[in-house]
This record gives C-alpha cells, structure tokens and sequence, in this order.
C-alpha cells in the first residue's frame, strides 16, 4: 500500500473512534480508547494490513462489484491482415526494442516525495523546535527540599530513577523525559496542602509508569509522516486529551471517589496559562480543563458488564475498520481433498477476447464474486502464486516473488532473476504494445499506478515475461516472436495463447498436481469442465485430440 492508501484507510478508523468517544468517553475505562489509539497508530506507522473478510473495504469491493461494470480502455489497433483464411500478426518483440518507450529502473525522485519530504521537515521542525528551546528552560530547575515530598517518593519507588524539582517559569505541573524522567513543579505551588500534593505526584508518576512521554513522541511521529491529513492532526489532540484522562481515572480509583471534588478544585486552580508548552511532556492540566473535570466526576466503579462492553466494542471496531479488505472474494474450499462434494459447474459469465481465431491469444478474464475459476482459487490457497507452461518450459512464481523455472518436465527447478522495471514506463509501454489483447487493461493500469512492482525476465529464445506483482496477485505479461502454444493462472485470469491440444492442457494439470495447488480428483474434474467450455464457447479455437 502507498502512504496515501494507509492513510486514508486509517482515517477511516480515526473518524469511528472519534464517534464513538463522543458517545461513550464518560461511559467506558479510559484505557478503551487508549487502545483504540494504539491501532490507530499502528495502521498508521506500520505498513502491514491483516486481511478480514468482515472488514468494511470488504463490504464496500462488494458493493461497488455488484454496480460496476467491467469496461476496456481501448488500445490501438494492431496491423493485422488477412491472406486467404489466415490471420497474420506482425511480430509482437518488434515494439519491445522500439526507442519509443525506453523500460528503465526509474531513477529520480518524484516531485511528489519531495512535497512530502518538505512537509515532513516542516512539521518536525515545528515540533521539536520549542520543545528543544523549553528544555534549556527546565534545566534551570533546583531539586526540591520537602519533607513530605522526600517521603512519598521514597514509598513510591520507580525503576527508574526520577527527579522532582522546582521551576518559576511554570504555572503547572509536568513531566519530561523518557529514560530518566523529571517531575517538575511550580514554585508557586501550596507545599503545605499535602492532600494535593499526594494526588499531583500520583498523577505525574502515573505518566512516567505508562511513558506518556514516548507515546506523545510516537504520535508526533504519526503526524510528522501524515502531516497531509488532517484527521492525524485530530487524532493527536483527542489521543493527548486521552493521555490525561486515562491518569485521572488512575488516580481517582486509587484515592477513592471521596477525593473527586478535591482533585477537580486542584485541577481548577492550577489551570494552565496559554504559554505553548511542547508537546513531548506530560503536564497535570495540559488539555480541555472543562472535560477533565467533567471525567473526574463521573468516574464511577468498573464492572464486569462495562469490561465486556468495551472488549466487545475494540474487537469488533477493530475487525471491521482496522483491517483490509481479503485479495479474493471467496476462499478455496475442497481443494485438497478428493472426498469432498464436488463443487458445482462454474461456467466464466464473461469473455473478454480479440477475434478468435488459432493464432490470437486467448485471454479468459472472469468476474472474481461470482464466476472466480476453482482453479484460480487452488492456486492463491497454495505455495505459489502463478503457474505458467508452454512445450518449452515450466515456470511457477513462489509466494516471495522469486522465479523457478525447469526445462525438464519439472524434474528440477532452477531460480531465475529478473530486472526491476519501471512501473510507470511499463504503464504507458502497455497501452501502445498491448502484447496480450483482451484482459481488462483498466485493472492493469490500476495495479500498476497503485504501486505493483514490475518484473522482467528474457529467455534464451527471445521470448520475454513481464510480471505484474502485487498483494492483489502476480499477472504474467507474455511476449513471444512465435506463437507457441502456452497455458498461464495467475491470481487474476485464465490465458491460453495460440492452438493447443487436449494433452497439452492435460499435462497444465498434471503440473498444478505435482505442485500440490490441485488434488488429483480435482484436476480431472476442472480440465473436463475446462475442455468442454473451450470447445462449446470458442468455436475457433483448436483443440485437437
């Protein structure tokens, strides 16, 4: 996924919590949404998405397939003409060495990373400048001599080794550091009030027990690297807001309900003044004084129900809007087991091809929710990702994208290496060379734009193969100076170039078999079912017994 696409999917999940704690933050523990924050930043900072059938992107691929037609982009036409009764085609490797469109590994930056790279800088700049500039400040603070301080800290040891001290130049207490932290206290604070004291030291310890400060470190990160969007700036003010609240409710059920209107009146008189403070500390009354106070007092007892609602809760918002949507629509069932009930007769409700005729490529490109071929759906459950034969070579792409290749009846495997392409270059190489007419060049483009990495691979006699790889699938992209008959499944279709005997589909079959993608009995059943649609759908098309 493109930062782009992270973005927006998280988002999304941003935009549910924020609902659902205007609905629920005086009703739930404040750890709900602490957690729910966590994912967040997680979606965000973390490039890997779990897949979930009951993820809302599910739901929405489902709709938008029921009230989405499929269409063409329409390619040039190509030179074809005829001699008598035959097609005959220009060979296809002449645009591949046409200087029209060079296909090189792109080299230069685009200028949309170097916006994103400016913003970047700017926005960590903006963070960590007054930070930097209040920590010279707090350096000037002097260790503080009380004896009820000395006391409570001495009763409420850390592992780490934390220093309170006290400064003028603040009007609240906070926190800073994160391995060796310190609690800094105003000069001008009532010493002699120990009931306030207690439940101030309780609140700064509480941030320094749970890092409060590397959390606010980590979402600085999360809006430094998303400074575009708008709904990570939202999410740092509510997470921060929720940083505080959480340690209320702490210090609230440790010194009892008793203590709520003492701890409010504290809150009240050592409300902050407007100075900027940084963002990397943890301060008593940093946030929303008026939704604090309001916490604080409807704090009530946590119970049995009020836990399992908020797990409920986190569970199933994080399933629904946490996760991506599954690559395919249906999972693979009876694949490996010869015992199970046969599956019933999927017949491909569309057919996207040029003229049929012998020497055309023959491009079966099938509805994925409901026409996905059994066999497309054994080969994305199975080690491999794409399988390709022809009477030349067996080849099969492994789930890390590595190429094996055998040239003896798949007795041995040899891995093969590829060049990094382009893919932008190969984008606009596909549109003017189509090497491969009938596939749905819409989905390609798509892929490609969205950030499918592009592999190509050339062989002893000319032929090449270009590989469209992404999460979605890999594609086999086929370009050869002969048509020789050849066989492909790869995560998106079924491909079958030029004539090609029942044997040779057979021995296609036998290959997925020995490669555990089919059960045996799965294999005859699919290369009849197959046999039988090309011989009643494709009247031109060979298929010699």
């Amino acid at each position: 996924m493109s930062l782009l696409q992270i973005s927006i999917s998280a988002s999304v999940f941003i935009l549910t919590v924020i609902f659902l704690r205007s609905l629920l933050i005086h009703k739930l523990p404040k750890m709900t949404f602490m957690f729910l924050w966590g994912v967040a930043l997680i979606q965000l900072l973390v490039p890997v998405s779990v897949q979930s059938q009951f993820s809302i992107f599910t739901a929405v691929e489902h709709l938008s397939r029921m009230f989405t037609v499929a269409k063409l982009i329409p390619t040039p036409e190509s030179s074809t003409f005829i001699n008598g009764t035959t097609v005959i085609m220009p060979p296809i490797t002449e645009h591949v060495t046409a200087p029209i469109m060079p296909l090189k590994t792109a080299s230069q930056i685009s200028p949309i990373v170097w916006v994103w790279l400016v913003g970047f800088t700017l926005c960590a700049l903006f963070l960590i400048i007054p930070h930097l500039r209040y920590r010279k400040i707090y350096k000037m603070a002097v260790p503080i001599r009380n004896d009820f301080i000395r006391k409570w800290q001495h009763s409420n040891l850390l592992w780490r080794d934390v220093q309170i001290r006290q400064l003028d130049n603040i009007s609240t207490p906070l926190t800073y550091g994160i391995f060796r932290p310190v609690v800094l206290l105003p000069k001008n604070l009532d010493y002699d009030e120990e009931k306030q004291l207690a439940l101030i030291l309780t609140h700064e310890f509480t941030h320094i027990k749970r890092f409060d400060t590397l959390k606010k470190w980590i979402l600085a990160t999360s809006v430094c690297v998303h400074w575009f969007n708008p709904f990570v700036w939202i999410m740092y003010i509510f997470a921060n807001r929720d940083i505080e609240l959480f340690c209320d409710e702490t210090v609230i059920r440790k010194f009892g309900e008793n203590m709520k209107p003492t701890y409010a009146r504290a809150l009240v008189r050592l409300e902050e003044k407007k100075i900027g403070l940084s963002p990397m500390i943890s301060s008593f009354s940093k946030n929303s004084t008026e939704e604090r106070i309001i916490s604080i007092m409807k704090t009530k007892r946590i119970t049995i129900t009020t836990t399992l609602l908020a797990i409920g809760l986190v569970v199933c918002v994080v399933v629904i809007f946490a996760t991506s949507a599954l690559d395919k629509t249906e999972s693979a069932s009876g694949v490996d087991n010869p015992n199970s009930e046969p599956i019933a007769e999927i017949v491909p409700a569309l057919y996207q091809g040029a003229t049929t005729t012998d020497l055309m490529p023959h491009d079966l490109t099938f509805n994925k929710k409901y026409d996905v071929p059994k066999l497309i759906d054994s080969l994305m459950a199975s080690k491999y990702r794409a399988v390709y034969m022809d009477n030349e070579i067996y080849l099969r792409v492994m789930m890390d994208n590595t190429i094996q290749i055998s040239k003896d009846n798949g007795a041995v495997w040899k891995k093969y290496d590829t060049d990094e392409i382009d893919a932008k270059d190969f984008a606009k190489w596909l549109l003017i060379n189509d090497p491969i007419p009938g596939y749905s060049m819409k989905e390609v483009q798509s892929r490609l734009a969205n950030g499918a990495e592009v592999k190509h691979l050339v062989f002893e006699n000319v032929k090449e193969m270009y590989f469209i790889i992404d999460r979605n699938g890999v594609q086999i992209e086929l370009v050869q100076p002969e048509k020789i008959s050849s066989v492909l499944i790869d995560g998106q279709r079924m491909m079958i170039t030029s004539a090609i005997s029942a044997e040779m589909l057979k021995s296609f079959y036998d290959l997925l078999v020995s490669n555990n993608i089919l059960s045996e009995t799965h294999a005859k059943q699919d290369y009849s079912e197959r046999i039988k649609y090309l011989e009643k759908n494709l009247p031109n098309f060979i298929v010699t017994k």
